[in-house]
């Protein structure tokens, strides 16, 4: 009997031993399985993190889409940038025909959280040899606080947020193998400066203002009238400020529509004012296979007599430009299943750097400029594009020399 109850209490003991070691097993391998998930996900995070995404179409607060890419990252480090390469002829002129590899843009992002964000874009232009032109500059290098829809604050160099090409500036955003003349000469793009902006990003309306460094007026010329007084952030002069605005509405499918303005003394202590004034309005329109850009800039000058004066040349005291853009994409006519397109595109552009000079000086007719493009775009992919076009140039002393021009562009 005794035995039999020793028996009984062993085998009691080493079953009871047994479950418990078999339910620690068990609690230990659910635990594990619980590691290995949580692992596989950081391993998955960490993978997101590294590797470069796709560009994708977006656009943050009115900006192109390479110079977006940062703001739709997991977090971490950001790449991509922009390129154009251009073949250009000049018909009946003793300029010779050049090719050119005329800019290649890396974008370098960081996404420290959610909420703080670096941008920053780098510009090599004509190769950047220097015994050929070419030069390498910050085109803008800013860190953005993103606090809501409603308000944000950026701080650094930034793009000033006037007319349509100074923030869309990458190469599938305009037709023409190079950027408006209305945007080059009247709004000096590409145009950046140090300063603060506020800003929106909300789905229908969204405004832009901010405070930055004043141009410098020994730059200013008569072709391109205050283009040359651009000081982009580097050592720039800021014994005047200026001060920048733009609202836009979005609230249909692809509409743009929004005015800008700029204002701001550029003396910068050499003893006048020299106050730029830049007043523009803008409309972007696609609907179908049909895209229109248009766009007005009025510009004035005060103490332009000074200014001339000081730099030899006889800078405007009032200017204007406007241009119409219509392009149409024939290939759905051809292909319907086609991911290819090829818009062709007329563009009206018309433009005087001296349409007032001060008393004194005398206006120089040939920078009242007319200017009719015509050509087409072929995309065999939505980030890539293959330009041609021929300008019909005019001005108001004599007919300029036509242009005829080949350009690759891409954005990544």
């Amino acid at each position: 009997m005794k035995r039999f109850m020793c028996s009984t209490l062993l085998t009691g003991v080493f079953f009871s031993s047994f479950s418990a070691t078999l339910q620690e097993i068990e609690d230990r391998l659910k635990h594990l399985e619980e590691q290995n998930q949580q692992l596989i996900e950081e391993l998955a995070d960490l993978k997101q993190q590294v590797e470069i995404p796709e560009l994708r179409q977006q656009q943050f607060s009115g900006m192109g889409y390479a110079a977006s890419k940062v703001y739709f990252t997991p977090a971490g480090l950001s790449i991509g940038g922009y390129g154009e390469i251009i073949y250009q002829n000049f018909e009946k002129s003793t300029k010779k025909d050049q090719t050119d590899i005329y800019r290649f843009i890396p974008y370098i992002g960081y996404k420290f959280n959610d909420w703080i964000i670096l941008n920053a874009e780098v510009e090599f232009e004509h190769g950047a040899d220097t015994s050929r032109g070419g030069k390498v500059k910050i085109e803008f290098a800013y860190m953005d606080f993103l606090f809501n829809d409603y308000f944000n604050v950026r701080l650094g160099s930034y793009l000033i947020p006037v007319g349509l090409t100074n923030l869309l500036h990458e190469p599938v955003f305009f037709n023409s193998v190079n950027r408006p003349e209305v945007e080059t000469h009247i709004i000096p793009t590409t145009w950046n400066e140090n300063g603060i902006l506020i800003f929106s990003n909300m789905e229908n309306w969204n405004y832009q203002f901010g405070i930055v460094n004043g141009f410098y007026y020994q730059g200013f010329s008569d072709s391109k009238w205050v283009k040359g007084g651009r000081q982009a952030g580097g050592k720039a002069l800021a014994e005047d400020f200026a001060v920048v605005g733009r609202i836009d509405y979005t609230g249909i499918n692809g509409l743009l529509f929004g005015v800008s303005g700029y204002t701001g003394n550029s003396g910068q202590g050499d003893g006048f004012d020299g106050r730029v004034t830049l007043i523009d309005g803008h409309l972007k329109y696609s609907y179908k296979n049909v895209d229109v850009s248009v766009l007005y800039v009025k510009g004035y000058l005060s103490d332009a007599d000074k200014i001339s004066t000081a730099v030899g040349k006889t800078v405007g005291k009032e200017v204007y430009g406007y241009y119409l853009n219509v392009a149409y994409d024939i290939l759905p006519h051809f292909s319907k299943d086609t991911q290819f397109s090829l818009p062709v595109f007329v563009r009206y552009e018309r433009y005087n750097t001296q349409e007032k000079v001060p008393a004194g000086f005398t206006e120089n007719k040939q920078y009242d400029k007319t200017i009719w493009t015509v050509g087409l775009n072929f995309k065999p992919h939505p980030n890539v594009v293959l330009k041609a076009d021929y300008q019909f140039r005019d001005n108001g002393q004599f007919n300029e020399s036509d242009v005829f021009e080949l350009g690759l562009g891409f954005i990544f």
